[in-house]
């Protein structure tokens, strides 16, 4: 019995059980910046002053540009701790579709900001943060293409928004119904223990496929 347990858990000991703190700390304050940008732009779809709209504009720009420059950091991030990230205990088909998912909400958070820089571009308005000078233009002014990246911008948010739902469905369905440690591995510090106490279940799971 000694000889079938041993490897198993050295195997489980070798294993990360929580991602890396910066992959955990770009993950929540991408979700605090993408919540941020979605409560600003339907606040300000509600307001008629002019001078609150364009307080909202630059405060939805800004949420936008920092999931933009977040987003860019976890992809760095990610490269950099590819062998040291941990891996969930997932059979083959729940493995790709998570891969699948990240994938997706990847490109969206990346094209999201862009379309939005853009937009505004198209309107014939800089993208600028307070006190620095103004972006490059990404496109020039032109009515015609901003009423196109102003559907597409639209569009995209709701595909945003029902992605962002899966995803959260799924960390609570892994949470309270594989019990794998997917969503303790994300976790900020206070998980830390949980995520620990629990190996030998996590490798029950993986076995049961």
């Amino acid at each position: 019995m000694n000889s079938d347990t041993s490897p198993r858990t050295d195997g489980a000991r070798a294993r990360p059980d929580r991602h890396p703190a910066a992959t955990i700390a770009l993950h929540w304050v991408s979700a605090i910046a993408v919540l941020l940008a979605f409560a600003v732009a339907w606040t300000r779809a509600g307001v008629d002053d002019r001078g609150t709209r364009l307080v909202l504009m630059n405060l939805h720009q800004l949420a936008g540009l920092l999931v933009l420059a977040l987003m860019l950091a976890r992809v760095g991030t990610r490269i950099a701790t590819r062998a040291s990230r941990y891996e969930a205990p997932l059979p083959p088909l729940m493995r790709w579709a998570a891969f699948g998912t990240h994938l997706v909400l990847y490109a969206l958070l990346l094209a999201m900001p862009l379309l939005g820089w853009a937009l505004s571009n198209a309107h014939g308005h800089d993208v600028r943060l307070a006190g620095l000078p103004a972006l490059p233009a990404l496109v020039g002014a032109d009515p015609d293409r901003a009423e196109t990246l102003e559907s597409w911008h639209v569009g995209l948010a709701w595909v945003l928004g029902a992605m962002v739902v899966a995803h959260v469905g799924a960390a609570l369905f892994h949470h309270f119904v594989r019990r794998d440690g997917v969503l303790r591995s994300m976790l900020p510090v206070a998980g830390q223990g949980a995520g620990r106490a629990r190996p030998r279940l996590q490798l029950q799971d993986s076995r049961s496929f």
